[in-house]
């Protein structure tokens, strides 16, 4: 008689594992990540680690994938309908303006990963949920005839360069987020991209 036996994964093992893995990436880049020595650093077995995650292609793409997920549901949630279109943008701007600088490791995993070869492994329906609520918003913007009617790439680079440097300045102490300040470099968003 054959009994086959199933390995039942730990939701505080895979979150273990996914923290260690932002340490390590935010530390080393993903060069630093060796399944040997996450596995010790979370204190499994490497073959425990791979019940988990088959390989360290798979692990990067599937943190990434939840990160990119839950931040982007928590953007939306952030959002309230009933605000007029300018809020709405304003408030999205803000969300990634303070997940920037407050889950820093989260936003540094993003954008390297954006910018290795991983990225061309992530799937495209994942790579479109992380510019979803933007680009809805872009979209009902260029229909109201509130923001540029042009490609919304376009527009959340717009974005992304504003907001980029708004972090910069404020992690630098150059600046600090407080409504003046968030006011001031928003109108400076508005200006770029209102039609």
């Amino acid at each position: 008689m054959y009994i086959c036996t199933v390995r039942i994964k730990d939701e505080t093992k895979r979150l273990a594992i996914v923290e260690n893995t932002l340490d390590i990436v935010f530390e080393k880049g993903f060069a630093g990540i060796k399944m040997a020595g996450l596995a010790k650093d979370v204190g499994i077995s490497p073959s425990t680690l791979y019940v988990y995650y088959k390989s360290k292609e798979e692990l990067i793409i599937s943190v990434f994938k939840e990160l990119i997920k839950n931040k982007t549901v928590q953007s939306e949630k952030d959002i309230d309908k009933d605000l007029p279109y300018k809020l709405k943008l304003k408030t999205l701007w803000l969300y990634w303006i303070n997940v920037s600088i407050n889950q820093s490791k989260e936003m540094s995993y993003i954008h390297q990963i954006k910018q290795s070869p991983y990225y061309d492994l992530v799937p495209d329906d994942v790579k479109d949920i992380g510019y979803s609520v933007g680009f809805e918003l872009f979209d009902l913007g260029k229909k109201e005839g509130l923001i540029k009617n042009v490609d919304n790439e376009i527009l959340a680079t717009i974005m992304s360069a504003l907001l980029m440097q708004t972090v910069t300045l404020i992690t630098n102490k150059k600046m600090t987020l407080n409504k003046k300040n968030s006011d001031l470099m928003f109108s400076f968003l508005w200006d770029a991209m209102k039609g």
